[in-house]
């Protein structure tokens, strides 16, 4: 009887424990993932690392007009930006490190890249903005610090130079293994084209900073340039095209221009090609412009002399200006057949081999090397026209009429202007980031900017920031600006 009642007495605390473990168990969502693996976070990561063309931000670059008043058109207008994207991705990247050091050798491929896309993500912030919440960002869960300090941009730009000089040592140690990593839509598991990727946005953020190249000792800027140069084994870059880091559309994930029925018009007064832009191919006659948008229907067409029938719509034009001269068939709409060749597009690069060859090519024609900048020049402007099926021999007659004109200031005006021209459609807002660092190519503004004639130098910071870190975010206003929060504020990277 003893020994019953004891058996009892476990299978009753058993059925206790039981109970309450299946009611922990309800209390989850069954749609939940709770420990994700770190491939997965991986693709969802890259998922959100690409900015798609024919956007907004393709027309405040001065590519594109949008002519119809019932859309937004180009009118510089914003005023604050928000945090939610960016920061929302780091905290997938910061996951990620978690999941990923769970399995040390598995992960630790997963953690070398967390490292790359911290830099991306908060180079891309702090471009934006100015000073950012860093070292203190993403830690309300694990430190209860909900209104995290604001770092400086050296500070910011510091640590993302730190990141990417261990990611590049730890990539080429796993390249050596033959690590292959899980997930990758990019580059299929290539770690070595990872790093070739890592380089290439260290020579990004380095020129991004050719301001701060003399005051600023710390983050070594022609030093870490010259290295890159010196010892490509060290540093490998993207120099050809086919270690670009761009998005393959497809027939699953269409072409922003495809239409949903499948039915291609091609005529669209709505989207026509911005002046700043087309003017540049026009008066140097450059191939690309004659494959990438048609005449304007109205202007005469001479086959010997086809760029004289091209026309650009003026950014700071009026949209009923606008709509009333596209509708005439004054402006140059983009050649569809081209573009809406198939549902895929075309390829939407993010950090090319064209702007990496711009790059050395500009840090040369500052001084920061004396290795060749010609070639450089002439190589970015090839992979661009080659991303467009520009033959050779049209190449080189283009390169022989826009001879370099040497390490000086119309040398380096030539450089700038063909980097904009290669990033027509691609990387997001950094045709807007480097006119705004260089001034090149001049931006046009008119009746329709809404800036005061001005365009702005960056985004407020978000009006949730105010409630939420106040005491911070003033901080970093009086640290900056005086106080000040307005998208006419001048950041330091840039002063």
């Amino acid at each position: 009887m003893k020994y019953f009642k004891s058996v009892l007495l476990l299978l009753l605390f058993g059925s206790t424990l039981s109970s309450c473990k299946k009611i922990e168990d309800l209390q989850k969502d069954p749609a939940a993932v709770y420990d994700p693996a770190p491939k997965l976070l991986f693709t969802g990561i890259l998922m959100r690392s690409h900015d798609a063309p024919w956007s907004e931000d393709h027309r405040y670059n001065q590519y594109m007009t949008q002519n119809e008043a019932y859309y937004t058109g180009q009118p510089y207008s914003w005023t604050t930006g928000s945090f939610e994207t960016p920061y929302g991705v780091l905290r997938d990247v910061y996951r990620m490190e978690i999941e990923a050091a769970k399995t040390p050798e598995l992960g630790a491929v997963y953690l070398t890249l967390a490292k790359f896309f911290k830099a991306y993500f908060f180079v891309r912030t702090t471009e934006m903005f100015g000073d950012i919440p860093m070292a203190d960002a993403l830690k309300g869960e694990a430190n209860n610090n909900f209104a995290p300090r604001y770092n400086t941009q050296q500070e910011v730009y510091q640590q993302v130079l730190s990141w990417l000089e261990e990611a590049n040592t730890e990539l080429a140690g796993f390249k050596e293994k033959g690590t292959i990593l899980d997930g990758d839509f990019f580059y299929n598991g290539k770690t070595e084209q990872w790093q070739k990727l890592v380089n290439s946005l260290k020579l990004r953020v380095l020129l991004s900073l050719s301001k701060r190249a003399d005051d600023s000792p710390a983050l070594r800027i022609k030093e870490r340039f010259a290295e890159l140069l010196t010892n490509p084994s060290k540093f490998p870059l993207i120099l050809d095209n086919r270690d670009n880091f761009q998005l393959q559309y497809n027939a699953i994930n269409t072409y922003p221009l495809w239409p949903t029925d499948g039915v291609i018009i091609k005529k669209d007064v709505r989207n026509t090609l911005g002046a700043t832009y087309l003017d540049i191919l026009k008066t140097t006659r450059d191939p690309r412009l004659l494959v990438q948008a048609l005449p304007a229907s109205a202007l005469p067409f001479d086959p010997t002399k086809p760029f004289e029938a091209y026309q650009g719509g003026k950014t700071g034009d009026l949209q009923s200006t606008l709509l009333k001269q596209a509708t005439e068939g004054q402006l140059s709409m983009i050649n569809f057949d081209y573009w809406l060749a198939s549902p895929s597009g075309l390829p939407s690069i993010q950090l090319g081999a064209s702007e990496v060859q711009f790059a050395l090519a500009e840090g040369i024609n500052r001084g920061w090397s004396n290795a060749d900048a010609k070639s450089r020049f002439e190589a970015g402007i090839s992979l661009s026209m080659q991303f467009y099926g520009i033959s050779s021999d049209k190449i080189d007659t283009f390169l022989k009429g826009y001879a370099y004109k040497g390490n000086n200031s119309e040398g380096l005006k030539q450089i700038l202007t063909q980097k904009y021209v290669a990033f027509f459609e691609n990387s997001g807002k950094q045709a807007f980031f480097e006119q705004r660092r260089t001034g090149i190519p001049e931006f046009n503004v008119g009746p329709a900017n809404a800036n005061n004639n001005q365009i702005p130098k960056r985004w407020a910071y978000p009006k949730n920031e105010y409630s939420t870190n106040e005491s911070n975010l003033k901080e970093a206003l009086q640290r900056q600006f005086n106080g000040s929060d307005t998208q006419n504020d001048v950041i330091w990277s840039i002063k």
